[in-house]
């Protein structure tokens, strides 16, 4: 979904609905909208259906200035974080340099943009840096990474 405009001068704005069910702007979960590249949590006040679209009122959006701030962004139904936080936790970690496995996953954490993993090994928990360059590969429940000497 996208904001697509605002809508009056109290804060409402438009949604496109793509493929979404409409049911789920029903919920009292809340949206997320990316500011500054994090997921920041938005609940509905209030929604209305208009031709394919939905008028909807934001809680603590109040003003037409506030509104267009949300024009133009994406609106997801859930935090992307978590769902990758449990796409990882329980894989097996093998460092791409030994070709052994060293662990499995046991926690995700994301330090103002920093993201770790936290590998629970033989000799105990390891915290790992977790970004794109360093994934050679995942593959059958496990993620082979080029771990920076010094870490293990």
């Amino acid at each position: 979904m996208k904001v697509l405009k605002s809508w009056g001068a109290a804060g409402q704005v438009v949604l496109s609905l793509d493929a979404d069910d409409p049911r789920d702007l029903e919920s009292e979960e809340p949206v997320f909208i990316e500011f500054d590249g994090l997921p920041v949590p938005f609940y509905f006040e209030s929604v209305e259906p208009k031709g394919g679209r939905f008028i909807v009122k934001f809680e603590d959006v109040d003003s037409l200035e506030e509104a267009e701030e949300l024009v133009g962004r994406t609106v997801t139904l859930s935090d992307e974080e978590e769902e990758e936080e449990d796409s990882l936790i329980g894989l097996q970690v093998r460092d791409a340099r030994s070709r052994r496995i060293i662990g499995e996953i046991v926690d995700f954490n994301d330090y103002s943009g920093n993201v770790t993993i936290t590998v629970d090994t033989e000799n105990g928990e390891v915290l790992l840096p977790l970004h794109e360059d360093l994934i050679v590969g995942i593959h059958d429940d496990v993620i082979t990474l080029g771990i920076p000497d010094g870490l293990l």
